[in-house]
């Protein structure tokens, strides 16, 4: 204990003890990276949810609830958020906006055909006895590929017209579950496929097979991103220790390799910023990677988030990320230590919006 008579050299040693740290933690502050700027929550059941769709030059978000339907966000304006009618089971959605048109992949195995302008229902066409996973739209050849969901061997893509609203082709693929495809803008579209640790390539037009890419130590590729420019590709593996791999777009080679956060559902590419967004479900944050040029990638940090928050839409020319999210309960293990599903807790569907720091 300090006596009276040495008080004021106890309080200066004791400032020179504490200060200098102060004054460390200060210079080791680094960038911010990105800050929440809004959270939308939103009524409805506790179940799932399928994919965010950003439709920028309409400031609004497409949310795929399944059960709840397909809900539109205002992202300008904060308008009270609608959902669509009779659009319960919406999964994925993809615009064709020189067609004005938008399509809906549903859990009933139907499609839905809008016509995107006011998101007016034009029909629902019965296309798969299993759920329809994900949509993309090829501009090259003008046609827009389905996906449907897992299967016990065979998955299938499905090719539609968008000046007829027509199935025009369909191929079997050896993929028990196919997550969100990836448009590359050369006629080629890249698969993962999480079950079988790869990812494949197909020809747009005629949906036939040319490559089938493994790399070193992704266990289940489940989501991709490219930087076109540069003809790098992304690929976010799951795993026991899931990585991000940067390989080349051309030919498949792997070039890096990064660690990430666990249950990745989606990834973005900031060709502005250099940067490559990877939210991670479980961690629940969104990991900050630059590019510091096409071979050379570097951990910036991590972003809080919530748990679950792994599906996302990225708006480049604001530098907002927006992820999907709810409340909940993780039960204890049953017998044998088997893993309980989640419970998601009803009307706590929450849109967060990240502002990315320059």
């Amino acid at each position: 204990m300090c006596k009276h008579y040495v008080k004021l050299a106890c309080l200066a040693m004791l400032a020179g003890a504490f200060g200098p740290a102060q004054a460390d933690t200060a210079a080791d502050t680094g960038p911010l990276l990105a800050r929440t700027v809004a959270s939308t929550t939103l009524p409805g059941s506790g179940h799932s949810w399928g994919f965010i769709t950003l439709d920028a030059p309409q400031d609004r978000l497409l949310l795929a609830r399944r059960e709840n339907g397909l809900t539109v966000v205002d992202t300008a304006r904060r308008q009270a958020p609608r959902t669509l009618p009779d659009s319960a089971g919406a999964n994925a959605v993809v615009l064709v906006p020189g067609a004005d048109r938008a399509y809906v992949a549903n859990m009933d195995g139907t499609l839905t055909v809008l016509r995107l302008s006011d998101l007016r229902q034009l029909q629902r066409i019965p296309v798969s006895d299993a759920n329809l996973n994900s949509a993309v739209f090829d501009a090259a050849s003008n046609r827009v590929i389905i996906a449907s969901g897992r299967r016990a061997e065979r998955s299938t893509l499905y090719l539609i017209d968008p000046t007829s609203d027509r199935i025009v082709a369909h191929q079997d693929v050896d993929v028990r579950k196919i997550d969100p495809l990836l448009v590359v803008g050369d006629g080629t579209l890249l698969l993962p496929m999480r079950d079988e640790g790869a990812v494949m390539r197909v020809d747009a037009a005629t949906l036939a097979v040319r490559d089938t890419w493994r790399f070193a130590g992704c266990e289940q590729p489940s989501a991709l991103a490219a930087d076109i420019a540069q003809r790098r590709l992304f690929v976010a593996c799951r795993g026991a220790a899931p990585i991000l791999v940067v390989a080349d777009l051309d030919n498949g080679t792997r070039i890096a390799a990064l660690p990430t956060g666990h249950a990745v559902n989606a990834l973005a590419y900031d060709a502005r910023l250099r940067r490559i967004l990877v939210p991670s479900g479980i961690d629940a944050q969104l990991r900050i990677v630059a590019q510091d040029d096409a071979d050379h990638y570097r951990v910036l940090g991590d972003v809080a988030t919530r748990t679950w928050a792994h599906n996302m839409a990225y708006d480049a020319a604001s530098q907002r990320a927006y992820l999907a999210t709810m409340d909940v309960t993780q039960p204890a293990p049953g017998p044998g230590g088997k893993k309980a599903d989640p419970l998601f807790h009803p009307d706590s569907f929450t849109v967060l919006t990240l502002q990315l720091e320059k």
